[in-house]
């Protein structure tokens, strides 16, 4: 290509829509890429194998929010207007359920097992539970300034809200207790925990600190104080150690999950506004949106690889199965840009025909989106 370096409702929601568009073929959904814009009503599906667009899906509004279930096979999109979800069949791009919720679903977020659902509207100051897709929900009030929900290793939902955690039963349905970080320090702007969630990891982005908790004990471990203001952090996959973007972005902080203490610090090229991590967890990947740029750094030595121009602005990214290939949405050109993370270069553009995509999501793994 001329490159050098070293949340998504599918459906036919009854006649108002299109049937969705797809190629040939029936690969397997758990290559699937899921291509999103905050701004049309479209979802552009991507095979990683292939590096092509295998579906394009009509929306009855633009995805916000997306869970992936089953490996590819289904969806659950939220639009952060409706107070429903949207189950989809990636097969087939078809509406398999909608979901009624007694809140917006401006937040949404899956446990590890697949089954249990949370979503958070930050208006209304509350979070609720779907326990199984059709099933009974429970909603908590009380939690204003809601700002970040996950769920831990025992499936209880940690939501923060101003400077304070609440740790919420989700079979019991009730608040168990709360935590609490420094008052006078800034709201949490997110919570985190490793993929073992051991840990949770507490960010007041604004003030720089970062308060990690056990989430065995609910006990604090440590307080990190680190160059603000803070970017959204990343987990390894391994568990190993957190990413957490500092001082606008100019540098990359990695925080030992043995240690609990900052193990380095990877200054960038240019501001990021979006990180990733490939090459089994040995690379680290900065996007930059004012620089137009991807930087990839050796976390094994600190070396940067080196900046990677892109043709348009980068605003999220996902990594595929095989943890060699990087996908960038590029927003203004609605283009998909798969980065070589072997030979650090721009393999290919995938017109997706997303306008502002904003948002990819993988069908196994994680992803970066803002």
């Amino acid at each position: 290509m001329g490159y050098t370096l070293r949340s998504i409702a599918v459906a036919a929601f009854g006649p108002l829509l299109l049937a969705p568009s797809a190629v040939a073929g029936t690969p397997d959904p758990s290559s699937f890429l899921f291509v999103a814009s905050a701004s049309e009503p479209v979802i552009a599906v991507v095979d990683s194998v292939s590096d092509t667009v295998v579906m394009r899906i009509p929306l009855p509004g633009p995805a916000r929010q997306t869970v992936v279930l089953e490996r590819g096979a289904k969806l659950v999109v939220s639009d952060g207007v409706g107070r429903k979800l949207s189950v989809i069949e990636t097969s087939s791009g078809t509406l398999d359920r909608e979901l009624a919720t007694s809140v917006v679903p401006v937040m949404l977020q899956i446990d590890r097992t697949g089954t249990l659902l949370a979503v958070g509207d930050p208006s209304a100051g509350s979070v609720e539970i779907i326990r199984s897709l059709g099933a009974a929900t429970v909603t908590i009030p009380g939690l204003p300034g809601l700002r970040s929900i996950l769920f831990d290793s025992s499936n209880r939902l940690l939501v923060a809200y101003g400077h304070r955690i609440a740790v919420i039963d989700t079979q019991a349905g009730r608040v168990l207790t709360e935590l609490a970080v420094e008052a006078g320090k800034g709201a949490i702007t997110q919570l985190a925990t490793d993929p073992g969630r051991s840990y949770l990891f507490a960010l007041q982005g604004d003030q720089g600190l970062v308060s990690i908790f056990d989430l065995k004990t609910l006990a604090r471990s440590a307080r990190l104080v680190l160059p603000a203001p803070l970017g959204s952090a990343l987990p390894s996959a391994d568990s190993q150690f957190m990413l957490v973007p500092v001082a606008g972005g100019r540098a990359v902080s990695v925080v030992s999950t043995w240690t609990l203490k900052e193990s380095r610090r990877l200054a960038m090229a240019a501001p990021v506004t979006g990180i990733g991590l490939g090459v089994f967890q040995t690379v680290s990947i900065g996007m930059s949106r004012t620089a137009r740029s991807v930087q990839a750094v050796d976390l094994r030595d600190r070396r940067s690889l080196g900046i990677l121009p892109l043709p348009g602005v980068p605003e999220a990214g996902a990594l595929a199965a095989t943890g060699l290939k990087y996908y960038v949405t590029l927003a203004d050109s609605g283009q998909l840009a798969v980065l070589d993370l072997l030979r650090t270069s721009v393999l290919s553009l995938i017109d997706t025909s997303v306008r502002g995509a904003a948002m990819v999501v993988p069908a196994v793994g994680y992803s970066d989106c803002h």
